[in-house]
């Protein structure tokens, strides 16, 4: 099995046995205000440090993970038909940093008290995120085939290139706050916060980046249409994320202290921006669809749930309610990006297919989870614990889900989609990894 093979399944796994942990921790929390019995099985410091130490779990050890080191160094390589990543043992090192990361944020959870675990944490994603953000641009641009030119990528590695070459300013500049202004700091946990907050909006731009294009690359797909306008695309991920990153670089960097007008004006900015980019890029995806093959399956409503949740859901739960609460309904985005592109290579990754009636009942409980958690209905903390109860089912299904398609005795073909996959994954046999070396 090849090197990219081994470190996006194990960055999969870390994302599942990240999120099982931090659902877990979530749900806790908010079982314990409804049922004071179990507030005496943890700590104040517990439930203050929790939503910093959630937060980072969830985008640091899962979203991005999964996104970019798990689905991007499994699949770019094979569509640039490339043998390999560019430094395989960078990239095993990459991973080995990033575990090293989840295990120290997970001590958090334990040691809530201690923030150098926290501290630990970011620095080891830091060097992670540097680390394979270097290798994957030097993957995509010196070693593609040599029938593979920049003109004939698919988007989905497009979108990997950009949030790649994004990513990697921006760790850095991560790594070099954690390293030098956070030593001999008394309060080592508000700066830490601190530190997060400023970075969140960064990152989940960096982020969307390659889930929209993974949404383009399922919708072509299963639809059959191929994608007409691919530079107008490319142009709107680069234009519109780079203008945001580098009014938030100006941010980070200036000398005078944001007052909370500037800090108000400038979210409204970036909803504006994104808004822009999310009505542009969606109505095109649904064009696509529209005039394609009709079909439904569980990629396809996972995608669609990624185009809601971008298009409708964060303006209403964001500019309706709290604009500095965009990144967390985005963030949702992301993740129902991530179950839709791994729903859709499950056959590649796996060997296996799935349930169509367990995926699709997977989508609705994990729907109805980030309704509740939200808030969209203004019930309060109450829809806050229905919403955690509905995401722990979520992620139960899915487990249920995985384990019905590892028992299942049915292989899948090369090609299960149909005509319209014409990328070079679905010329290889189903596991990718069972490949002839």
């Amino acid at each position: 099995m090849k090197t990219h093979y081994k470190i996006g399944i194990n960055a999969l796994f870390l994302a599942v046995v990240a999120g099982i942990s931090g659902g877990i921790a979530a749900l806790f929390v908010q079982l314990s205000a409804f049922f004071p019995i179990l507030g005496q099985f943890s700590t104040i410091n517990f439930i203050q440090n929790l939503p910093q130490t959630h937060a980072r779990m969830m985008v640091f050890f899962v979203l991005q993970p999964a996104l970019m080191l798990g689905l991007g160094a499994w699949f770019v390589s094979i569509l640039i038909k490339s043998k390999d990543m560019a430094f395989k043992a960078l990239n095993a090192f990459s991973f080995m940093c990033l575990f090293v990361g989840f295990i120290c944020n997970f001590l958090t959870f334990l040691y809530p008290q201690n923030a150098l675990f926290s501290l630990f944490s970011l620095v080891f994603w830091s060097v992670s995120a540097i680390i394979f953000s270097s290798n994957m641009l030097i993957t995509i641009i010196n070693h593609r085939a040599l029938d593979v030119s920049y003109s004939s990528l698919p988007l989905f590695v497009w979108g990997q290139g950009i949030a790649s070459a994004l990513l990697l300013p921006t760790a850095s500049v991560m790594l070099a706050a954690l390293s030098k202004d956070y030593c001999g700091v008394e309060q080592l946990n508000v700066a830490i916060q601190q530190t997060v907050h400023a970075f969140a909006y960064p990152m989940v731009m960096i982020l969307i980046i390659p889930a929209i294009s993974l949404v383009f690359h399922i919708i072509s797909t299963i639809s059959n249409q191929s994608i007409k306008q691919t530079r107008s695309v490319i142009l709107a991920m680069v234009l519109v994320p780079s203008i945001i990153l580098l009014s938030w670089n100006k941010m980070i960097f200036s000398s005078q202290v944001v007052s909370l007008q500037q800090s108000l004006m400038l979210h409204i900015f970036y909803a504006c921006a994104l808004y822009g980019l999310s009505l542009y890029l969606f109505i095109y995806a649904l064009k696509l669809f529209f005039s394609g093959q009709r079909r439904y399956p569980a990629p396809v409503l996972w995608s669609f749930g990624f185009i809601a949740l971008l298009s409708v859901g964060w303006p209403l739960q964001g500019m309706m309610s709290e604009v500095g609460l965009i990144h967390s309904c985005i963030s949702y985005g992301v993740l129902f990006a991530v179950f839709g592109g791994f729903y859709f290579w499950m056959g590649k990754i796996l060997g296996k297919q799935y349930s169509e009636f367990l995926a699709k009942l997977h989508f609705a409980i994990t729907c109805i989870g980030v309704v509740f958690t939200l808030d969209m209905f203004s019930m309060g903390s109450q829809a806050t614990l229905i919403g955690a109860i509905f995401m722990g089912l979520s992620l139960l299904t899915f487990l249920v889900v995985l384990v019905h398609a590892l028992r299942s005795k049915v292989s899948v073909s090369n090609n299960y989609w149909g005509a319209g996959a014409t990328t070079y994954e679905w010329q290889l046999p189903s596991p990718a990894f069972s490949r002839i070396k």
